[in-house]
Protein backbone atom coordinates (compact mmCIF):
# COMPACT_ATOMS: atom_id res chain seq x y z
CA UNK A 1 0.00 0.00 0.00
CA UNK A 2 2.98 2.33 0.58
CA UNK A 3 3.54 2.61 -3.20
CA UNK A 4 0.40 3.60 -3.76
CA UNK A 5 0.55 6.67 -1.19
CA UNK A 6 3.38 7.49 -3.13
CA UNK A 7 1.79 7.95 -6.27
CA UNK A 8 -0.32 11.02 -5.00
CA UNK A 9 2.24 12.80 -2.62
CA UNK A 10 4.91 14.24 -5.20
CA UNK A 11 2.40 15.68 -7.52
CA UNK A 12 1.21 18.11 -5.06
CA UNK A 13 -2.59 17.57 -5.56
CA UNK A 14 -4.97 19.03 -3.75
CA UNK A 15 -8.07 18.55 -2.44
CA UNK A 16 -8.82 15.49 -4.16
CA UNK A 17 -10.14 12.46 -2.88
CA UNK A 18 -10.25 8.84 -4.42
CA UNK A 19 -12.85 7.43 -5.02
CA UNK A 20 -12.92 3.96 -6.64
CA UNK A 21 -10.39 1.25 -4.98
CA UNK A 22 -6.72 2.00 -6.33
CA UNK A 23 -5.60 -1.04 -7.87
CA UNK A 24 -2.35 -2.92 -8.55
CA UNK A 25 -1.50 -4.77 -11.05
CA UNK A 26 1.68 -7.70 -11.59
CA UNK A 27 2.69 -7.64 -15.38
CA UNK A 28 5.26 -10.50 -15.10
CA UNK A 29 6.40 -9.85 -18.48
CA UNK A 30 6.30 -6.96 -21.66
CA UNK A 31 3.33 -9.10 -23.23
CA UNK A 32 1.65 -9.10 -19.62
CA UNK A 33 2.03 -5.17 -19.59
CA UNK A 34 0.76 -4.66 -23.35
CA UNK A 35 -2.58 -7.09 -23.05
CA UNK A 36 -3.17 -4.48 -19.42
CA UNK A 37 -2.76 -1.60 -21.11
CA UNK A 38 -5.04 -2.82 -24.06
CA UNK A 39 -7.44 -3.52 -21.87
CA UNK A 40 -7.06 0.13 -20.22
CA UNK A 41 -7.12 1.22 -23.77
CA UNK A 42 -10.84 -0.39 -24.03
CA UNK A 43 -12.12 1.18 -21.15
CA UNK A 44 -10.39 4.58 -22.62
CA UNK A 45 -12.42 4.24 -25.49
CA UNK A 46 -15.33 3.32 -24.04
CA UNK A 47 -15.73 5.98 -21.83
CA UNK A 48 -15.49 8.57 -24.81
CA UNK A 49 -17.97 7.14 -26.91
CA UNK A 50 -20.17 6.89 -23.93
CA UNK A 51 -19.82 10.44 -23.46
CA UNK A 52 -20.34 11.44 -27.62
CA UNK A 53 -23.52 9.50 -27.24
CA UNK A 54 -24.90 11.54 -24.46
CA UNK A 55 -24.18 14.03 -26.11
CA UNK A 56 -22.35 16.61 -23.74
CA UNK A 57 -22.40 20.15 -24.12
CA UNK A 58 -18.46 20.30 -23.52
CA UNK A 59 -15.95 18.05 -25.28
CA UNK A 60 -15.12 14.79 -23.05
CA UNK A 61 -11.81 15.32 -21.46
CA UNK A 62 -9.70 12.90 -19.61
CA UNK A 63 -6.68 13.59 -17.83
CA UNK A 64 -3.86 11.09 -16.84
CA UNK A 65 -0.69 10.62 -15.15
CA UNK A 66 2.48 8.23 -15.53
CA UNK A 67 4.39 8.30 -13.03
CA UNK A 68 7.83 5.75 -11.65
CA UNK A 69 11.52 6.18 -12.41
CA UNK A 70 13.67 6.34 -15.23
CA UNK A 71 13.49 3.63 -17.85
CA UNK A 72 10.19 2.14 -15.61
CA UNK A 73 7.92 1.89 -19.03
CA UNK A 74 6.05 4.96 -19.35
CA UNK A 75 6.43 5.88 -22.57
CA UNK A 76 6.23 2.57 -23.67
CA UNK A 77 3.08 2.29 -21.79
CA UNK A 78 1.78 5.11 -24.04
CA UNK A 79 3.07 3.57 -27.15
CA UNK A 80 1.03 0.64 -26.49
CA UNK A 81 -2.47 2.67 -25.68
CA UNK A 82 -2.21 4.64 -28.68
CA UNK A 83 -1.71 1.53 -30.82
CA UNK A 84 -4.58 -0.12 -29.05
CA UNK A 85 -6.62 3.11 -29.45
CA UNK A 86 -6.09 2.57 -33.03
CA UNK A 87 -3.07 4.82 -34.05
CA UNK A 88 -1.29 3.64 -37.00
CA UNK A 89 1.97 5.91 -36.89
CA UNK A 90 5.20 6.68 -35.06
CA UNK A 91 4.15 7.40 -31.57
CA UNK A 92 7.74 9.39 -31.04
CA UNK A 93 8.59 10.64 -27.47
CA UNK A 94 8.29 13.89 -26.16
CA UNK A 95 11.65 14.44 -23.94
CA UNK A 96 12.60 17.08 -26.11
CA UNK A 97 9.57 18.19 -27.80
CA UNK A 98 7.48 18.41 -24.10
CA UNK A 99 4.22 17.43 -26.01
CA UNK A 100 3.81 15.57 -29.29
CA UNK A 101 -0.36 15.24 -30.54
CA UNK A 102 -2.10 12.07 -32.43
CA UNK A 103 -5.19 11.91 -33.58
CA UNK A 104 -7.86 8.51 -33.69
CA UNK A 105 -10.80 7.93 -34.93
CA UNK A 106 -12.35 5.53 -31.83
CA UNK A 107 -15.50 5.63 -34.49
CA UNK A 108 -17.36 7.74 -37.03
CA UNK A 109 -18.41 9.75 -34.54
CA UNK A 110 -15.53 10.00 -31.99
CA UNK A 111 -12.44 11.34 -33.09
CA UNK A 112 -10.08 11.62 -30.37
CA UNK A 113 -7.48 14.05 -29.71
CA UNK A 114 -4.68 12.42 -27.63
CA UNK A 115 -1.84 14.88 -26.19
CA UNK A 116 1.23 13.18 -25.09
CA UNK A 117 3.60 15.50 -22.70
CA UNK A 118 6.99 14.59 -21.31
CA UNK A 119 7.85 17.50 -18.37
CA UNK A 120 11.48 15.80 -17.45
CA UNK A 121 13.64 17.78 -18.79
CA UNK A 122 11.38 21.06 -17.91
CA UNK A 123 13.42 24.16 -15.58
CA UNK A 124 10.54 25.85 -14.50
CA UNK A 125 6.88 24.42 -14.23
CA UNK A 126 6.11 27.56 -15.78
CA UNK A 127 7.76 26.24 -18.79
CA UNK A 128 4.80 24.91 -20.17
CA UNK A 129 2.61 27.31 -19.43
CA UNK A 130 5.00 29.89 -21.36
CA UNK A 131 4.77 27.91 -24.37
CA UNK A 132 1.05 27.42 -24.21
CA UNK A 133 0.69 23.64 -23.65
CA UNK A 134 -1.93 23.79 -20.76
CA UNK A 135 -4.42 25.03 -23.93
CA UNK A 136 -5.53 21.19 -24.00
CA UNK A 137 -6.75 21.28 -20.46
CA UNK A 138 -8.23 24.63 -20.14
CA UNK A 139 -9.84 24.46 -23.71
CA UNK A 140 -10.56 21.33 -25.53
CA UNK A 141 -11.26 21.39 -29.03
CA UNK A 142 -12.89 18.36 -29.17
CA UNK A 143 -12.63 14.55 -27.11
CA UNK A 144 -9.08 15.23 -25.83
CA UNK A 145 -6.66 12.65 -23.63
CA UNK A 146 -4.11 13.90 -22.08
CA UNK A 147 -0.98 11.65 -20.85
CA UNK A 148 1.41 13.34 -18.70
CA UNK A 149 4.93 12.01 -17.74
CA UNK A 150 7.03 13.64 -15.14
CA UNK A 151 3.97 15.46 -13.73
CA UNK A 152 5.70 16.19 -10.51
CA UNK A 153 7.97 18.68 -12.35
CA UNK A 154 4.57 20.83 -13.12
CA UNK A 155 4.43 21.21 -9.73
CA UNK A 156 1.55 23.57 -8.42
CA UNK A 157 0.72 24.34 -12.49
CA UNK A 158 -0.68 20.66 -12.71
CA UNK A 159 -4.27 20.34 -13.30
CA UNK A 160 -6.97 17.98 -11.74
CA UNK A 161 -5.65 14.57 -12.96
CA UNK A 162 -8.21 11.83 -13.62
CA UNK A 163 -6.32 8.59 -13.24
CA UNK A 164 -3.25 8.47 -12.32
CA UNK A 165 -1.20 5.39 -12.98
CA UNK A 166 2.38 4.58 -11.29
CA UNK A 167 5.04 1.99 -13.05
CA UNK A 168 7.50 -0.16 -10.87
CA UNK A 169 9.77 -2.84 -12.02
CA UNK A 170 9.17 -5.83 -10.24
CA UNK A 171 12.40 -7.75 -8.47
CA UNK A 172 11.31 -11.05 -10.61
CA UNK A 173 13.76 -13.64 -10.88
CA UNK A 174 12.60 -14.77 -14.15
CA UNK A 175 11.79 -11.69 -16.14
CA UNK A 176 13.62 -8.06 -16.38
CA UNK A 177 11.01 -6.50 -17.57
CA UNK A 178 8.01 -7.43 -14.84
CA UNK A 179 6.24 -4.40 -13.34
CA UNK A 180 3.63 -3.43 -11.10
CA UNK A 181 0.98 -0.49 -12.28
CA UNK A 182 -0.98 1.28 -9.97
CA UNK A 183 -3.77 2.84 -10.52
CA UNK A 184 -5.49 5.44 -8.48
CA UNK A 185 -8.61 7.55 -9.39
CA UNK A 186 -9.22 11.35 -8.53
CA UNK A 187 -12.36 12.18 -10.03
CA UNK A 188 -15.67 10.35 -10.67
CA UNK A 189 -14.22 10.56 -14.47
CA UNK A 190 -11.01 8.36 -13.30
CA UNK A 191 -13.36 5.91 -11.26
CA UNK A 192 -15.45 5.33 -14.63
CA UNK A 193 -12.16 4.19 -16.21
CA UNK A 194 -10.86 2.04 -13.76
CA UNK A 195 -15.02 0.92 -12.99
CA UNK A 196 -14.97 -0.41 -16.52
CA UNK A 197 -11.69 -2.43 -16.39
CA UNK A 198 -12.75 -6.22 -16.63
CA UNK A 199 -12.21 -8.02 -13.70
CA UNK A 200 -9.39 -10.31 -15.13
CA UNK A 201 -7.38 -7.04 -15.64
CA UNK A 202 -7.17 -6.49 -12.16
Amino acid sequence: MGNLESIRDPIRIKALIRLAKPHTVHCKDESATARFVHDLANAIAAFFTKSARAQESSPATLFVSLVGDLGAGKTTATRYLLKALGYEGKVKSPTYSLCEEYSIDLSSQVSLRVFHFDLYRMQSPHEWQEAGLLEPFSNPQGPTLCIIEWPEKAEHTLPPLDLVIRLDHMNDAQSDLARSVALAAHTPKGEAILNSLPTSAL
